[in-house]
């Protein structure tokens, strides 16, 4: 899956859960008919109950947007977007129900819309404009890269830190660890103002995933350890204090 970096338009991670496939025909057609108008792009993939959406999930579908049915069969959508949150904190979730009822409900979830089934041509294209704003603005805040022969762009707080090893770039997530060829001298500049602090000559750290900071080496919230080299700690310990504000 190829996705675009900043100016070349978005490339979204849209899934559509549904057990009624009327609905998700509809939902996917009305999508389409969207990202067309604003010149944009999706892949899309449907799904008849919410055990199925989890496991995409749980297997790492990167969803940006998922539109999420809440009475079903089986696995309900609230139980199914509780269970989608545990490793995607991310995505946007708009809840596509036949009834209010469970309104309040969606904030231990960080629902991002309600639409009501009935009010669907009235209200989805103005809740999806609302979306496509929302998510054109955390593309601003992506790194992109080659990888694999396609182009990848991750969201900045989805990087732990970044390695380099002679000519190669590892830039390491919570999923995995990619590999590139770019001098981390440059990945350094371009990521000067966004909270990245060049810790040693190898490595390149998100302040914000700091645990602690010594003056040999700095602890992450995940439990790794990276080398600080002594010239740089003053410079990582100011980055990680300020990560804290």
């Amino acid at each position: 899956m190829r996705l675009p970096g900043k100016g070349e338009g978005l490339l979204l991670q849209i899934a559509i859960c549904d057990d009624e496939k009327f609905m998700r025909d509809t939902l996917c057609s009305m999508s389409r008919d969207l990202l067309a108008q604003a010149g944009e792009d999706a892949q899309i993939l449907l799904f008849a109950d919410g055990e199925s959406l989890c496991r995409a999930c749980e297997e790492g579908t990167p969803f940006d947007l998922i539109l999420l049915d809440i009475k079903m069969d089986g696995m309900d959508g609230m139980a199914a977007a509780k269970r989608i949150r545990a490793c995607n904190s991310k995505a946007l979730i708009v809840f596509i129900t036949s009834s209010a009822e469970y309104v309040f409900h969606g904030y231990e979830v960080r629902a991002f819309r309600y639409i009501l089934k009935p009010e669907l041509s009235h209200s989805f294209p103005l809740v999806f404009r609302e979306i496509l704003e929302e998510l054109l603005h955390k593309q601003e805040e992506r790194f992109c890269f080659q990888f694999d022969g396609e182009t990848i762009a991750l969201p900045l707080c989805d990087i732990r830190y970044f390695e380099s090893d002679r000519r190669i770039l590892l830039i390491h997530t919570a999923q995995q660890a990619y590999k590139t060829y770019r001098k981390l001298d440059e990945v350094e500049q371009a990521l000067k103002k966004k909270d990245f602090v060049r810790c040693h000559q190898s490595f390149l750290v998100n302040a914000h995933g700091i645990q602690k900071v010594g003056a040999t080496a700095l602890t992450l919230k995940t439990g790794e350890t990276i080398p600080v080299s002594k010239r740089r700690y003053r410079e990582t310990n100011e980055a990680f204090l300020w990560s804290l504000r």
